[in-house]
């Protein structure tokens, strides 16, 4: 089980299994936050709050829902939106156990620019 957590503790979120790699984007909101993004499916993970939902921001082609802790402000995961063609929940692994995080591979991904992997 891998658990992912904001600063407080008030998210919490759950799925099976590791990604093969996690990805870090340039892209204007990935470079302010420093995410590191695991992708699953939307049936793939368990959100739970204990006291406050998160808040979600929106914007520019309003495909995805990114997440934060309304109590700590962690940017903790985003969804996608009904204008999106497949549903997910993308974890951002920084709220992970950093033994954990550290153990997997980061691609760094250009959403900036090119919309390419810059690391092969």
């Amino acid at each position: 089980m891998v658990e992912a957590t904001c600063h407080c503790g008030n998210v919490n979120i759950q799925t099976r299994e590791l990604p093969e790699f996690v990805i870090s984007c340039n892209c204007s909101i990935c470079f302010r936050s420093g995410a590191l993004w695991g992708y699953y499916t939307a049936e793939e993970v368990d959100v739970r709050c204990e006291t406050e939902p998160t808040a979600a921001y929106i914007w520019g082609d309003e495909m995805i829902a990114f997440h934060h802790c309304q109590v700590c402000g962690c940017l903790t995961h985003y969804t996608s939106t009904e204008k999106a063609e497949r549903t997910r929940t993308v974890i951002n692994f920084r709220m992970v156990d950093r033994g954990i995080t550290e153990s997997i591979r980061v691609r760094k991904f250009d959403g900036a620019g090119t919309w390419t992997f810059v690391d092969e």
